[in-house]
């Protein structure tokens, strides 16, 4: 299993992910910040950029238990050292480029080129509960894993509200 290294910094807010609303229509993106801005693993807005320079949008799954969160990034056919993984202000960033594949055989012609090659970029804001220095990251078989454990604290102040008929 591959170790992923995660870098943290912090831009005081300049560098921020995509929303695709962004890129047509900025008073959606303006709504959509302002009802999920508290919401955890939401996708910060980012100025608009050439659809063009972001061909691949990796699957992501996020799964919360007790203890921590867990995100799965599909990434076939990426080598780790073309996949970034970076935390800034409580904004965890997956970014890589999946390069075409070169071949000597210089015969022959494609009839039919369906696999995805480009840039990506997805951004998750983190919930408070995050123990961001305890991040860790693996690479095994095309999947990216992020383990992101809760604070000891909010494991503490979770508890089952009772609902009344």
């Amino acid at each position: 299993m591959s170790k992923v290294s995660i870098k943290t910094h912090s831009d005081n807010g300049k560098n921020k992910s995509l929303n695709p609303f962004s890129m047509h229509v900025p008073y959606i993106d303006d709504f959509i910040d302002k009802f999920a801005e508290r919401l955890p693993f939401n996708r910060p807005s980012l100025p608009s950029v050439g659809l063009g320079d972001f061909n691949l949008n990796p699957k992501v799954d996020v799964k919360e238990d007790d203890k921590s969160y867990k995100l799965s990034a599909e990434l076939p056919g990426l080598d780790l050292e073309n996949i970034n993984l970076e935390l800034s202000d409580g904004i965890l960033t997956l970014s890589g480029e999946k390069k075409t594949e070169t071949e000597e055989d210089k015969e022959g012609s494609y009839h039919l080129m369906e696999r995805s090659y480009g840039y990506f970029k997805r951004s998750f804001t983190l919930p408070p509960s995050v123990q961001e220095e305890k991040i860790k990251a693996d690479f095994k078989k095309g999947v990216l894993s992020v383990f992101m454990p809760k604070s000891e604290k909010s494991m503490q102040q979770q508890r089952k509200i009772k609902i009344n008929e």
